[in-house]
């Protein structure tokens, strides 16, 4: 008897992923439509290599295709999806490359920025501060991830709040790139990195409530370094981050002289 072969399953179709969105969805703005993309990118439901077209998702979503090739155009800053030809786009993958050169990015801007924001914070900026903390051990108690990104996210961009507005935009479409790869570790089950960012963003706060610039950005590249070699370790330990690591080392040499300016 013929032996009978395994039939190949069909990847899931875009219609069995994504759903129209509640409300009226034809007068959805393009920042919900983004949102709910980003999601489930970030969750994997839409997994790399994915081809978004700009007509089958406003056909899934039940919009318009303004506002999705406006949610797209987000995602392609965010590192998330890349264009591809018929106004499509492919949903990236985890690259260590990509990675490395986003958090030397964020330790030299956001270090930088700092310490002209440290020094000229103002009380009610250091109250938000400590609010920011208080959700953000409230998110990782209640497993909330995605509230924890988008306070984390908060959180860092008060560090560099005083700094030129158009680094600020940069730094903060870094921030968000960066998210994949916080929601990576997490569903690696890379939980020691969130723990040991509770201790670092409490001794960030404290830095910043005393208005120490230099103790700001020495704490600061050195979360941001961890978190990095963290996240590289684990999804991508033949990687040898060596541009990061003098990244680092640089900000921490600059970091020990500001006292002395």
């Amino acid at each position: 008897m013929a032996r009978q072969r395994p039939r190949l399953r069909k990847a899931p179709t875009l219609k069995t992923i994504l759903r129209p969105l509640a409300g009226d969805s034809h007068r959805r703005a393009s920042v919900d439509i983004h949102q709910y993309l980003r999601d489930r990118i970030l969750s994997n439901a839409l997994p790399p290599e994915t081809i978004l077209s700009q007509v089958e998702v406003a056909d899934c979503l039940k919009v318009s295709r303004t506002p999705v090739r406006e949610a797209l155009r987000m995602l392609m800053e965010e590192g998330l999806v890349k264009a591809e030809p018929n106004y499509r786009c492919r949903v990236l993958g985890f690259d260590p490359r990509e990675l490395e050169a986003l958090y030397v990015s964020r330790i030299a801007n956001e270090g930088i920025a700092a310490t002209v924001t440290v020094q000229s914070m103002t009380d009610k900026d250091v109250e938000t501060l400590a609010e920011l903390l208080r959700q953000l051990r409230k998110d990782e108690k209640q497993h909330n991830l995605r509230r924890w990104l988008r306070n984390h996210r908060a959180f860092h961009q008060m560090l560099f709040c005083r700094a030129n507005p158009l680094l600020q935009k940069r730094m903060t479409v870094d921030n968000q790139r960066s998210e994949r790869y916080v929601y990576n570790a997490a569903q690696a089950g890379l939980t020691e990195i969130f723990r040991r960012a509770a201790i670092e963003h409490e001794e960030l706060y404290q830095a910043c409530k005393r208005r120490q610039p230099a103790a700001v950005v020495a704490l600061l590249t050195d979360h941001l370094a961890a978190a990095a070699i963290d996240i590289m370790a684990e999804l991508a330990p033949y990687w040898e981050p060596s541009t990061l690591r003098n990244a680092a080392r640089l900000m921490r040499s600059g970091a020990a002289h500001l006292n002395d300016a």
